[in-house]
């Protein structure tokens, strides 16, 4: 890495805390300034509560086929954990964006075999260890943004996740390189960039909550590309609480639609008991009106045939 982008990401991060922040590929500019952890409400979902996705100079170059790598600093590593390496076509991406595995990484990451918590307490420390992952023959050509999501070993439920601008290059260019056009692409390579799972989310408001108590997260669809070191016990019998799978996202909470209302009831317990109330006195109110309605209309046939 160029000595200059240390330097800077240097200067930008000393005023924040020692989380661990995406190193490589080098994130958008506005990242470094906070590299705590997805609100848990989900407030400042997805990257961090970026806003711009303004690339300000900053491209990282992904070659079909072509061997990457992740890094990361920071000393704040929680012993470890789980990482994926995600990618969508919204070059804003929003609470609704899909975000594609393209390689996951249980056990050892950001970090590998840490015997303590963290790796020292600077924002600015280099962590040792580098993560090689192929980029797919099927990710779509054009700008995108990727994504490096992070769930800790040991520390309270938490979520980290920063975002960086890519160009996928390799077999045929697209007419413009600001657009995503899969249907250029052999039917095969596209299907298979549909197939690949769903970014694995959780602590972000979704209702899923993981235990970061010395169990690594084991992804329930890591993708093809998966990576595992054997350094902490995986227990998935204390793993995760609420609702939690590859389908439970952020954004099925906050779609419209009835669909939407009853998966938000179903994670807020005491708020699905007040609905059913609410909707048992209103279906009262309506039954007593109609019972009304029909008492009145008898009473009014007697009195015609009399």
């Amino acid at each position: 890495m160029a000595m200059p982008w240390i330097i800077l990401v240097a200067s930008l991060i000393t005023q924040v805390g020692g989380h661990t922040l995406m190193q490589q590929p080098i994130p958008f500019p506005s990242q470094l300034q906070d590299n705590g952890p997805m609100n848990k409400d989900g407030s400042n979902w997805p990257c961090n509560g970026e806003k711009d996705f303004a690339p300000n100079g900053i491209m990282n170059i992904w070659e079909r086929g072509s061997v990457q790598h992740l890094q990361a600093m920071g000393g704040a590593t929680h012993g470890g954990g789980s990482c994926q390496i995600s990618v969508t076509y919204d070059l804003k991406p929003t609470v609704r964006s899909a975000w594609r595995v393209i390689h996951s990484i249980q056990g050892g990451c950001p970090i590998r075999n840490l015997t303590e918590t963290n790796y020292g307490d600077s924002a600015t420390t280099l962590l040792p260890d580098i993560y090689n992952f192929t980029i797919p023959d099927w990710l779509p050509l054009g700008r995108a943004v990727m994504a490096w999501t992070w769930y800790g070993r040991w520390s309270v439920p938490e979520m980290f996740m920063n975002c960086a601008p890519i160009m996928v290059l390799g077999g045929r260019a697209l007419d413009t390189p600001h657009t995503v056009d899969i249907s250029r692409d052999d039917s095969v390579l596209a299907a298979k960039w549909n197939q690949a799972p769903l970014m694995f989310e959780a602590n972000n408001g979704n209702g899923c909550w993981t235990a970061n108590k010395g169990s690594c997260v084991e992804f329930p669809e890591p993708g093809e590309s998966l990576e595992v070191n054997h350094e902490c016990p995986i227990d998935r019998e204390h793993m995760f609480s609420g609702t939690c799978g590859p389908r439970q996202r952020l954004a099925d909470l906050r779609r419209p639609g009835l669909g939407a209302l009853l998966l938000g009831l179903s994670q807020r317990p005491f708020l699905s008991i007040f609905a059913i109330m609410v909707a048992g006195l209103l279906f009262a109110s309506v039954l007593k009106v109609v019972l009304s309605k029909r008492k009145k209309s008898g009473a009014y046939s007697k009195i015609s045939h009399i």
